[in-house]
């Protein structure tokens, strides 16, 4: 992977679309955790893009190259919910994605999907990042710190409580 991103820092074109490939299930996963919408979704992952592309020259260490991106993705997200917190409520009737639902084949995994939305919508915005983060991306305290401007033990901290938020969602299936 660093060979792209020395690739595309020198300007090759083709070789940021290569990593862009590389990253975007990852860069969509956690904006589906931060945002609700799959339009934000993609308007938060294509404007990172956007920002990655025109500011690539400026990344100084490649090796946090991915640690670079999702810090930017988190930014956009940022501001994507900030605005949408300014506007009317949209019922959840009108914000369910159906279509991911109906395409998955197994009845098992539509519960697995219900069950970590459920759980996710029922912890803080930050916690939820925090969660996605770290088990899905398998960022470490420090890297989740530097991403989200927080000290390392705060990210420590916040993980602990938001695991045992979601323990306590698991146990009684309420919000806490």
């Amino acid at each position: 992977m660093e060979e792209l991103i020395e690739k595309a820092k020198g300007g090759d074109k083709e070789a940021f679309v290569n990593l862009m490939l590389l990253l975007e299930k990852d860069l969509y996963k956690i904006a589906k955790l931060r945002l609700g919408n799959n339009d934000d979704i993609y308007d938060a992952v294509q404007k990172t893009i956007l920002i990655a592309f025109k500011s690539i020259k400026s990344l100084k260490k490649p090796q946090y190259f991915k640690t670079w991106i999702i810090k930017i993705l988190i930014n956009e997200t940022n501001n994507i919910y900030r605005q949408n917190s300014k506007r009317k409520i949209v019922p959840f009737e009108e914000i369910e994605n159906v279509d991911a639902i109906n395409t998955l084949s197994n009845i098992e995994n539509v519960e697995e999907l219900v069950d970590f939305n459920f759980i996710c919508k029922n912890l803080k915005y930050e916690d939820r990042a925090i969660i996605a983060l770290y088990y899905i991306e398998n960022f470490t305290d420090k890297e989740i710190g530097k991403v989200l401007k927080l000290k390392e033990k705060t990210v420590t901290t916040k993980r602990i409580r938001a695991k045992q938020k979601i323990r306590d969602i698991i146990e009684k299936g309420v919000k806490v």
